[in-house]
């Protein structure tokens, strides 16, 4: 463990150093993959699945505040989608309008965690986000989490192959087609269902009074996320966007990736508790103090002395 909190150092040095230029990086990365997503769902032509345009169309994202980005990636996600159908567009269209109207009242500075939604269900792993809202982010993060599993799931079947390649089917019949999908998905709801207890029980219990809460509701959190979709999928007899193996073996690898993250987030050495008590006027105190381990990066300078050879 020591090593991993000396790398954490290194980790908070390298960026409170470089934050000006690994912020824009990351935007970067967050706008391409974003992009190249909307893409790969809804490829159906025109300039924008040009790699040269996608890369462009990144970079200026890379210079723009992060709620921006959400804007642009959702305005991009609609007018893919008006090639496909306008009044599938007008659908995702009043969709978006709830979801933001929500996401600017409660959680607007987590828009990061609606932009990385979508790329954990890409990347097959969006079991990670519960976990580690639960460890490290507020309770307002989890309004953009369900917004951001609903955008996956509007990219997800405006794409279809039954709507995109259904030219002789009308744009209404296309547009209820989708909304039937949107609406009446059960995946979708237990998949939100899941996150949601899940990010609330590892709030809940890393607040505990007990050793190592954190690790204890990651744990908790993970397997009861992974209990709900796996059960759900065979009780409601839901075809998954994944096999149940790939479920289980992602969910594992998520509260693996949220154990290591949590020592990022707080390390504290339980062997040196203290419990103490105290008074005042009105109240009496009992009070269990445990340290936090902190672990400083060596800084190692090595001079090299070259002495000359005698002949």
């Amino acid at each position: 463990m020591t090593k991993l909190l000396v790398f954490k150092e290194k980790i908070r040095k390298l960026y409170s150093t470089h934050s000006t230029y690994i912020l824009p990086v990351i935007r970067f990365v967050l706008a391409l993959t974003y992009v190249l997503m909307i893409n790969n769902y809804l490829g159906v032509g025109g300039i924008i699945n040009n790699p040269v345009v996608a890369i462009i169309i990144a970079a200026c994202c890379s210079l723009l505040p992060v709620n921006v980005i959400v804007f642009l990636m959702s305005l991009l996600l609609i007018v893919n989608i008006y090639r496909i159908a306008a009044e599938m567009a007008l659908v995702a269209l009043v969709i978006y309008l709830i979801m933001y109207i929500a996401y600017f009242r409660f959680s607007v500075k987590y828009g990061y965690v609606l932009l990385v939604m979508p790329i954990l269900f890409l990347l097959r792993i969006p079991y990670l986000m519960p976990l580690v809202i639960g460890v490290g982010l507020a309770m307002t993060a989890i309004v953009p989490m369900v917004f951001g599993t609903i955008v996956f799931f509007i990219m997800k079947y405006a794409g279809s192959e039954a709507i995109v390649n259904g030219s002789k089917t009308s744009g209404v019949d296309k547009a209820s087609a989708f909304l039937r999908n949107i609406l009446a998905n059960k995946e979708m709801f237990v998949i939100i269902l899941a996150f949601v207890l899940a990010a609330l029980v590892v709030y809940g219990i890393k607040r505990l009074s007990i050793d190592r809460s954190m690790q204890i509701g990651i744990i908790v959190g993970g397997i009861l996320e992974l209990i709900i979709i796996v059960c759900a999928t065979y009780i409601l007899e839901i075809d998954g966007i994944y096999p149940v193996w790939v479920v289980a073996v992602m969910g594992l690898l998520a509260i693996g990736i949220s154990y290591v993250l949590q020592y990022f987030v707080l390390a504290v050495d339980y062997s040196g508790t203290e419990y103490t008590q105290f008074e005042d006027d009105d109240y009496y105190y009992y009070v269990k103090a445990v340290p936090k381990i902190k672990v400083t990066a060596s800084d190692v300078q090595v001079k090299r002395i070259n002495v000359k050879k005698m002949k």
